[in-house]
């Protein structure tokens, strides 16, 4: 295990071994899964009754944040650092562990934006879940490609979820599931599908989150470069979005972003598709989805707090602590062909006329 960091570039060589072997090999991430519910399964029981929350967008809307704020509103079960490199048996590994963890100091994560976490901290590890599941009915050479988990797949997910609840209860957490995924974009209806679920999507300006995926993507190709281990990390955990394994989403009725991916204009026609695919679902999950103007919220606006707190049917609300409007980014002075920007525009506002019909007007 790490001994003061949480990010990858805080791995000894045979830590980056372990987690070479755990996560780069579908084989063992079944053997871990199949270990996990062999021995928990039964006090698990079934999947957690409480609905749970799925926090999905596109990268960089707040989305980290939003997660962490949630989780300290109530009583969620997330995923965490301390899961890594088993995070499909998480009370196997709790149990290996207990007795050799340490103190872990928080440290900045690799990102750049100032947010730090350590190994109590909830972080976006579900998508190996859906990869060992799923991996070969989306993951393409293409791209990323929408699909529809089938009915063994899904009843295997309530079950990773009450495994991830009951992992939380030993430190007085779990009852109501939560994850931060983006790739979940891909499976909007199957999520839907599960009673009482929420999808939350948060957005921010069209510009300044294309300008924050760009500037992420280059530090992360930039990091992998440096450490080829930070780049088959992130391709371990399912983490596509930006960096040397950066591979588009391939959403129904839409051609992938077109250009090149060091530019804005790409960032902000992905952007375009992920936001207008989330807008243009079907009746059945549009009424499941939450969105979330994010700029709005960081600014601290009472009102769309407590209009959030109200849909996810917090008991506490939703503190505003660490909520800060992000610095604006020189890369969106750049200019970008005006038909991607005014089609940008427009789907803004139709992001913010969705967000706005859940907040109250004063």
């Amino acid at each position: 295990m790490p001994t003061a960091a949480a990010g990858a570039d805080a791995y000894r060589p045979l830590d980056r071994l372990l987690h070479r072997i755990a996560l780069g090999s579908r084989a063992a991430l079944e053997l871990s899964f199949d270990l996990e519910r062999a021995r928990f399964g039964r006090a698990a029981g079934a999947p957690a009754l409480r609905p749970p929350v799925f926090v999905t967008a596109l990268a960089r809307a707040g989305t980290t944040v939003l997660m962490q704020r949630l989780e300290a509103a109530d009583r969620f079960a997330s995923l965490h650092y301390a899961d890594m490199p088993f995070p499909l048996a998480p009370n196997t590994w709790a149990g290996l562990v207990a007795r050799r963890r340490r103190g872990v100091a928080r440290t900045l994560r690799g990102h750049g934006d100032g947010l730090e976490h350590d190994l109590d901290s909830a972080e976006a590890i579900e998508e190996v879940f859906w990869r060992m599941q799923c991996g070969p009915d989306y993951l393409t050479a293409d791209g990323l490609a929408a699909h529809q988990p089938d009915a063994p797949a899904m009843a295997a997910f309530g079950q990773f979820m009450a495994l991830v609840c009951l992992a939380r209860a030993r430190h007085g957490q779990g009852g109501r599931y939560l994850s931060k995924n983006n790739a979940n974009v891909l499976r909007l209806p199957s999520l839907a599908g599960i009673p009482g679920a929420v999808l939350v999507h948060p957005f921010r300006a069209p510009l300044e989150q294309a300008a924050s995926l760009l500037a992420q993507h280059r530090r992360a190709c930039a990091l992998a470069q440096a450490d080829a281990f930070r780049g088959h990390y992130m391709r371990w955990l399912g983490h596509h979005e930006f960096g040397a394994h950066q591979q588009p989403f391939l959403l129904p009725g839409q051609a992938p972003p077109q250009g090149d991916p060091d530019s804005l204009v790409y960032w902000l026609r992905t952007w375009c598709g992920v936001y207008r695919h989330l807008l243009d679902q079907p009746a059945s999950v549009a009424a499941r989805q939450c969105f979330v103007d994010y700029d709005r919220l960081a600014r601290g606006e009472d009102a769309v707090r407590a209009a959030l707190a109200r849909q996810l049917a917090l008991p506490n609300g939703l503190p505003a602590t660490d909520l800060r409007p992000p610095k604006p980014h020189a890369l969106a002075q750049q200019a970008v062909p005006p038909a991607d920007l005014s089609a940008a525009n427009a789907l803004h506002q139709r992001l913010q006329q969705r967000a706005q019909a859940t907040v109250p007007t004063a």
